[in-house]
């Protein structure tokens, strides 16, 4: 025991600062146990901010935090002080023209009346129909259908894109008090046709399906029944002939807009020149072209133009206004001498 002790006691200083390093150790340990559980520790799942789904009906209530730079937000406007973009309009149904009253105080032709409106008297021309003119086959059947219709009657007038026409008249589709559409109601009568003026096309399918009924039914103008090319001796020796291997009566595109694609040649069978002058062509609706002087040579063509441009020997332009002359789904030209004869024909 005596030697033990004398041992212990030479290596004294040496346990005592292997047990201060032991201590020393589990002081540290302890330290950072203590920092990691209380002073780091992290959120309890309880206060963390779980998504919640449209089902959940629970209610989370989240801890406050201490709030740092990091996590601060600007405070939300209350909606007393936020500024609020206007709201939209509700839409709305859009009417583009309204209608107005007139009184009709004359008929001038299937397809023109002079009214009263706002105490002003105007001449007004119906949208989407065509009558025959003055002279020409059923002009006179389509303006009695028109009086018939309208004469001294009050009417509601609509606009459609375009006011007026170039030569100043109103263009206007025409109603009856009683809710008729006087437009549509002419293209059923076949004594009109439909003639297509964009961009006033509000009603057209309206009246091209009336115009499509009187077809079928063979109606006014669609009675006339198409028949086979027709040459004519004017004098001995002479051959004149409407010649459908050089015309074109379907311009590319819309007729209106490429008149100077639309075209009827006229040729000259014979050796002899043919004075012109006073001679006209007309289609069965009743549009006219008259020659001016004008001597067509001997075995020669001549090509009449719908549209506008400088006349030649070989070239006659109509400048026809508002629409196109040959109708695409079928016509006639008739070709008139000066005694008011039919020289020659060609239906198609």
């Amino acid at each position: 025991m005596a030697q033990l002790t004398a041992i212990l006691y030479r290596y004294r200083w040496g346990l005592l600062g292997m047990s201060t390093m032991v201590l020393s150790v589990l002081i540290i340990l302890l330290v950072v146990k203590i920092s990691k559980s209380e002073i780091f520790s992290p959120v309890p799942e309880s206060i963390i901010a779980l998504p919640v789904t449209p089902d959940s009906s629970e209610v989370m209530v989240i801890e406050s935090q201490t709030p740092t730079i990091e996590n601060i937000e600007e405070p939300q406007q209350s909606i007393e002080t936020q500024s609020l973009e206007p709201l939209s309009p509700e839409p709305t149904e859009t009417v583009l023209f309204s209608r107005q009253l007139a009184y009709v105080e004359r008929v001038v032709d299937g397809d023109t009346i002079e009214v009263i409106l706002d105490g002003e008297k105007y001449e007004l021309r119906y949208i989407g129909i065509d009558a025959p003119e003055y002279g020409s086959p059923y002009a006179e059947e389509a303006r009695e259908a028109n009086k018939n219709l309208v004469e001294n009657q009050i009417i509601e007038i609509e606009k459609d894109m375009t006011d007026r026409d170039q030569f100043g008249r109103l263009l206007r589709y025409v109603f009856l008090t009683d809710g008729r559409f006087v437009n549509s109601e002419l293209a059923g009568t076949g004594l009109v046709r439909s003639a297509i003026f964009p961009p006033d096309i509000n009603y057209q399918e309206v009246i091209e399906s009336k115009v499509d009924l009187a077809k079928k039914a063979g109606l006014g103008l669609w009675d006339l029944s198409p028949t086979p090319t027709i040459e004519l001796d004017i004098d001995q020796g002479i051959k004149i002939q409407v010649d459908p291997s050089c015309s074109q009566f379907n311009a590319p595109g819309n007729d209106n807009q490429n008149k100077n694609e639309e075209y009827v040649c006229i040729r000259n069978l014979s050796n002899q020149n043919v004075e012109l002058q006073d001679w006209y062509i007309r289609d069965d609706y009743g549009w006219s072209f008259y020659f001016p002087a004008f001597s067509l040579d001997g075995n020669s063509i001549v090509q009449v133009f719908t549209g506008c441009g400088t006349n030649t020997l070989q070239e006659l332009f109509w400048c026809k206004d508002e629409t196109a002359v040959w109708n695409n789904d079928g016509d006639c030209v008739f070709l008139i001498d000066a005694d008011g004869l039919e020289a020659a024909k060609y239906c198609y």
